[in-house]
């Protein structure tokens, strides 16, 4: 009988990164929130840090207007040079509101990337319905693109009634919604240095003769901010949002050593227990922001070169298993002090046993890598040596299945054989014969 043997072969590796799954969120220790609803998410591995109600639904109010920048940038391939001209009907539509606005008037002109400027940096309301009717034919028609594009991105908890975020019941979206909207924004460059703009000059228009100056409302990102201890330097953009029904709403982004992280906070109080005003939607963002970089880091979690399982193979004289190593590195965020042990890896094979051939590389089947029991991300495993099929092995497996019984097979098989040998042996006899009588005529002759 054929003695079998493993042969491992480590010579793959493949570089790229896969995060299927969103790391296990974690919740801060040193801190309270005292927003309804927060969210803070890795954008470079899709994954969730923390959350807090992250999928319940609350009013945005001005976070509003970074769905409506995304959607003017879908429409307009050219903001510099697009002229929009105000309409002063649907500029008067915000008369009594008590609404933030640029004081824009009817039949002034300006450029839509102008426009998205006041409409980021300055929060101006009627910047929102300008471009609102001038890419969506009416306000209507813009808010429609709006939701349309509210499903296209998965927000599937969100409903827009409005450009700007003034109160309306059925106006609502929820943190996970606003990190999937944002995270989308951030792709647009021109979205991005917009977003990420402190100060801005307006020129003159057909309706002014003087420049005007906006800044940003964003005092997080703001280093000459008046508000003390809010400025905090990762901060590279972001979009406030106040109505009373919504509370303080912010949303930003930061970036430090390549890694970048969005934050949500949603419904923070505008006044605190002695009916004071305050503004904490900057420093639980600040907070969020300092534990995540300094509690957790990107890190390789495991490579493909290093087997993490095996699979029985069949139909094989060479070797009874194939080791399995992951298709793709698992790269993922996680906190500074996890050890190594924490880290494990679930193996799922398509079928209980493998078939030869198997060649290098060959999927067969799914690997769960957890922290602390909590799945991080699902790759494929691949053999990572190849297995040569045995002939004789294939033979008995088409027996085998051809008549349906492995027994009824093995007595086949073993006929075979017998007959087999029979004609062997009968051969033998037959040649040893013939020897022998020509042996025999040539004792005669001499």
């Amino acid at each position: 009988m054929v003695k079998k043997t493993i042969s491992l072969i480590l010579s793959i590796f493949l570089v790229c990164i896969i995060f299927a799954t969103p790391v296990a969120a974690y919740k801060p220790s040193t801190f309270t929130l005292t927003a309804e609803g927060c969210l803070i998410a890795n954008v470079d591995t899709d994954s969730v840090i923390y959350e807090k109600n992250g999928d319940t639904k609350l009013y945005p109010a001005s976070l509003t207007k970074i769905m409506t920048a995304v959607v003017v940038l879908d429409e307009c391939a050219d903001p510099e040079n697009t002229i929009v001209t105000c309409n002063k009907d649907t500029l008067d539509l915000l008369l009594g509101t008590d609404s933030s606005v640029f004081n824009l008037v009817g039949g002034e002109q300006l450029s839509a990337l102008e426009l998205l400027y006041i409409l980021l940096v300055h929060s101006a309301n009627d910047a929102a319905n300008a471009l609102a009717e001038h890419f969506g034919g009416t306000l209507p028609g813009f808010v429609d693109k709006m939701n349309a594009k509210a499903k296209e991105l998965g927000m599937t908890n969100s409903h827009f009634m409005n450009p700007h975020g003034l109160h309306d019941e059925d106006h609502y979206t929820t943190p996970r919604d606003m990190y999937l909207l944002t995270k989308h924004a951030l792709k647009n460059e021109t979205f991005k240095k917009i977003f990420g703009t402190v100060r801005h000059t307006v020129p003159a228009t057909n309706m002014t003769d003087h420049t005007r100056i906006l800044a940003t409302t964003v005092f997080i990102q703001d280093p000459n901010t008046s508000m003390a201890n809010t400025y905090y330097r990762p901060v590279d953009g972001g979009k406030t949002g106040y109505t009373d029904p919504a509370g303080r709403c912010l949303v930003t982004y930061a970036e430090e050593d390549g890694i970048t992280y969005i934050c949500v906070v949603m419904k923070c109080p505008v006044k605190n227990d002695a009916g004071v005003k305050v503004r904490y939607e900057f420093a639980e963002t600040k907070q969020l922001y300092e534990w995540v970089f300094n509690e957790f880091e990107y890190r390789e979690i495991y490579d493909t070169a290093t087997p993490v399982g095996e699979s029985p193979v069949d139909l094989s004289m060479d070797a009874d298993t194939v080791a399995l190593a992951l298709k793709t590195p698992v790269n993922a965020v996680v906190p500074k002090a996890a050890e190594a042990s924490s880290f494990k890896v679930e193996v799922e094979l398509f079928k209980d046993r493998a078939e030869a051939p198997v060649s290098l590389g060959q999927e067969l089947g799914t690997a769960t890598v957890k922290y602390a029991g909590e799945p991080l991300a699902t790759v494929p495993v691949v053999a990572i040596n190849a297995v040569e099929r045995s002939g004789m092995l294939a033979f008995v497996k088409g027996v085998t299945d051809f008549f349906g019984g492995s027994v009824f097979a093995i007595i086949i098989l073993v006929i075979v054989l017998l007959i087999i040998g029979f004609i062997l042996y009968v051969v033998i006899i037959n040649r040893a014969r013939r020897k022998h009588r020509r042996n025999r005529r040539k004792v005669r002759i001499k």
